[in-house]
């Protein structure tokens, strides 16, 4: 922790103030109200999951009235079931669609501020020389983009890899947040572009995918027709890691500042 010096202040109350890493991150990242934003995403996730216990519970009592009816009021409570359950696969994608839709544009601008305010702090000179810092010093500060072999192009979750590399910062970052992002922007782009029932190769090359990464079998969920998957949802474990790794990703960037003072 730091001790920051108060100058001419005297009192008690500031004789001496630590600053936590996660603090040291909010300062350099102070053009943007990063916690007001989180609470507001916090809020409407909430909101959702609320809406989804209401259905659910909605589902269970129609379940218990069909059976104590008969004839034309069972026929009815039944088709109304079937209704409700049809509607709450679309309900949990349209929140799985919500949550994809707040996180992951919020974790890409706080890589572009945050690179943009270490370019910044540190000026273009003290950067090291690699794949990134043989572009221009706009292409090497701009996570969107990654250099390799095959020429500069863009992708967000790998330019944010390299990128971090690069400056050093990912030794202070989770050790699983490349794969987690690697999800999030990947799940973002299907589900932004085909809606919430994918064509068919789409679907499948998702689940191939899924299988290829070996990522945690919890990360998501997804509804089948026969035998094909139909739907996939962002599962609420993945939800609540990406909000966990929001903030270590605020701590490393403190944790890295810190030694750099």
């Amino acid at each position: 922790m730091t001790k920051v010096d108060w100058g001419d202040y005297e009192g008690e109350g500031f004789k001496s103030w630590e600053i936590s890493n996660h603090e040291r991150a909010l300062i350099l990242l102070h053009e943007y109200d990063l916690e007001a934003q989180l609470l507001a995403i916090r809020n409407l996730l909430r909101r959702n999951r609320e809406s989804d216990r209401e259905l659910g519970a909605e589902i269970k009592e129609l379940e218990s009235a069909i059976r104590k009816r008969e004839g034309d009021d069972a026929d009815y409570l039944q088709h109304t079931w079937i209704d409700r359950l049809h509607g709450s696969v679309f309900q949990d994608a349209a929140h799985s669609m919500s949550a994809t839709g707040m996180l992951a544009p919020f974790v890409e601008s706080l890589f572009v501020s945050l690179f943009k305010s270490l370019r910044d702090r540190v000026g273009d000179a003290s950067v090291p020389f690699d794949a990134r810092k043989t572009r221009s010093s706009d292409d090497y500060w701009d996570p969107h983009y990654v250099f390799d072999e095959r020429g500069r192009r863009k992708d967000i979750a790998k330019g944010i890899k390299q990128l971090s590399h690069s400056t050093g910062l990912t030794p202070f970052f989770p050790g699983n947040f490349t794969d987690m992002l690697d999800a999030l922007f990947m799940y973002r782009n299907k589900m932004f572009h085909n809606g919430f029932e994918w064509p068919l190769e789409e679907r499948c090359k998702f689940e191939r995918t899924l299988r290829e990464k070996n990522w945690p079998s919890n990360w998501f969920r997804k509804s089948s027709s026969g035998d094909k998957a139909w739907i996939f949802y962002l599962s609420p474990e993945f939800i609540e890691q990406c909000l966990t790794m929001i903030n270590q990703l605020l701590n490393g960037v403190g944790a890295f500042l810190s030694q750099h003072e």
